[in-house]
């Protein structure tokens, strides 16, 4: 384990600064009662983001009930319950039938919410008619966000990463759609002239992520750095992993505590950091990286149970699990808390892992297939839309899993070093020669002994966690093979010591108990 840890704030975490709302009392069943309580929840949050902030401690208050509308209302009860399974009223339909009339941010902030709530949970089957509404409502809703940049909404970051998250998954679903077309249903796209794309969406994004300023914490800062990582998710998906590296690799340590305000912000940052080091071959770095934050968010996730979020960062941090047992296997330095972690895991991860050590390649791809983040060929323009031929969406993600495959051939050689070496204090190349191709040694080195880089997230993140490998140190001299004798760490001695010490007082207990 680590001395130091992930940087955040306790009031960030929903159970610190969530409030349970009396709504979960209501017990609503009729439709005319479900519009009402739609429109009563559109009431509430233009009251909320009407407000008048005028200190520090009445913003943090304003946010507070705007957290408390979206996370428990809206999310936890409204989505869980009254509309579990239908779809939400639109904004303008709920005017229509109160005859009012709410601001244009308030309409489309939750109509956003709607289609999500659309996407995520009711229709199971692409509805085109939704996806063109709801991508329509994004560009709305961002060009609001542009203008109002100067007025400090009360939005709590878990929302506007929200957002933001689900418009990179949207397009997710948007493309697969498209890709699966068959050539004689093309013909129909030609009367779109509006749809996802990869290049309007780049391009929004960079218009807020361009006015980043750390030194100030509004709304619109929120937007600016989580539109910086949208935007490094959605270079991923689209299989562009160097743009989505260059980055990620730019993000530095006073800005994670930007990040940590969002759980699923957070997760996202240090799960495609390490995914993209993974693909990178820089497996300590991948290895760190994402144990750092499957670490942080087993220490934390006790103050997420009040959001709705829960059960979807949950999963994810189990993902993220996967997605380190499988870089386990390129830089077999794993602690013992991780395998605690994949033997308590819901999807009985440590069975796999177990199979995975045998380099089961079935098995490997399957995890990795399961953990890694989405990739699939995306729409990059509306002329693609519109011409692009009949095309197997999946065929990134699957030339990523060959090659992941391929590389463990290697990784299984270099890991096969240690075993070797194990059994020799040296060794003439002679010899090993007989074992192994000797080019393996210096590559065992090499994995071994790797430097940290000059980018910001390397010489300000990682480097506060960076050790000197635990792993079999050895050395090359003239045509020997020598293997150094490992210092006794003294923090690590004592570790052992405790433990030794807890295990006697357990069998003295046990033997006690038998006589």
């Amino acid at each position: 384990m680590y001395e130091q840890e992930l940087p955040s704030n306790l009031d960030d975490f929903p159970n610190y600064n969530l409030k349970q709302s009396a709504e979960s009392e209501k017990v609503i069943v009729d439709d005319d009662q479900k519009k009402k309580a739609a429109y009563q929840f559109m009431q509430s949050l233009e009251k909320n983001l009407r407000t008048k902030i005028s200190s520090p401690q009445q913003r943090i208050q304003t946010i507070a009930v705007s957290l408390e509308l979206y996370d428990t209302i809206f999310n936890k009860i409204y989505c869980n319950t009254l509309y579990k399974e239908t779809l939400f009223p639109m904004a303008e339909t709920l005017e229509d039938a109160f005859n009012d009339e709410f601001d244009s941010i308030t309409k489309l902030l939750f109509n956003e919410s709607c289609y999500r709530h659309a996407f995520q949970s009711v229709q199971q089957q692409f509805n085109l008619q939704t996806a063109i509404e709801s991508w329509q409502n994004y560009q709305l809703l961002f060009a609001a966000l542009q203008q109002k940049q100067n007025i400090d909404l009360p939005l709590p970051p878990s929302w506007i990463w929200d957002i933001l998250d689900e418009y990179v998954y949207q397009f997710y679903v948007s493309s697969r759609w498209r890709k699966l077309l068959k050539n004689d249903e093309i013909a129909n796209l030609y009367n779109i002239q509006d749809f996802w794309n990869l290049e309007e969406m780049l391009q929004t994004l960079e218009t807020f992520y361009n006015q980043r300023n750390n030194s100030l914490q509004t709304t619109f800062q929120y937007l600016a750095y989580y539109s910086y990582l949208a935007t490094a998710k959605l270079h991923v998906m689209s299989g562009n992993f160097t743009a989505g590296y260059s980055i990620l690799s730019s993000i530095q340590h006073s800005e994670l505590i930007i990040y940590s305000k969002s759980g699923g912000a957070y997760q996202s940052l240090f799960s495609y950091t390490g995914f993209c080091f993974l693909l990178n071959k820089e497996y300590k770095k991948a290895n760190l990286t994402l144990t750092l934050i499957v670490n942080y968010f087993n220490k934390y996730k006790q103050l997420y149970t009040k959001s709705y979020q829960y059960d979807s960062l949950i999963k994810q941090h189990e993902k993220i699990l996967a997605l380190l047992a499988v870089t386990s296997l390129f830089y077999p330095e794993i602690e013992d808390n991780i395998i605690t972690l994949l033997k308590e895991s819901r999807n009985k991860l440590f069975e796999k892992y177990e199979k995975m050590l045998k380099y089961d390649q079935q098995i490997i791809g399957e995890v990795f297939l399961q953990s890694c983040p989405k990739i699939i060929n995306t729409i990059k323009n509306l002329k693609e839309l519109q011409t692009e031929k009949e095309l197997n969406p999946n065929d990134l993600i699957i030339d990523v899993k060959d090659k992941i495959l391929k590389e463990v051939f290697e990784a299984k050689k270099i890991n096969d070093v240690e075993q070797v070496l194990a059994l020799y204090n040296q060794i003439t190349f002679q010899h090993f020669n007989k074992i192994l191709p000797q080019k393996y040694v210096q590559l065992y080195i090499d994995r071994n002994n790797v430097a940290l880089s000059e980018n910001p997230f390397e010489s300000t993140i990682l480097s506060k966690f960076w050790q000197k490998s635990k792993l079999l140190d050895i050395e090359v001299q003239n045509d020997t093979i020598h293997v150094k004798e490992a210092p006794v760490n003294q923090r690590d001695f004592i570790n052992q010591l405790a433990q030794m010490n807890a295990n006697l007082e357990k069998n003295i207990l046990e033997l006690t108990k038998s006589l």
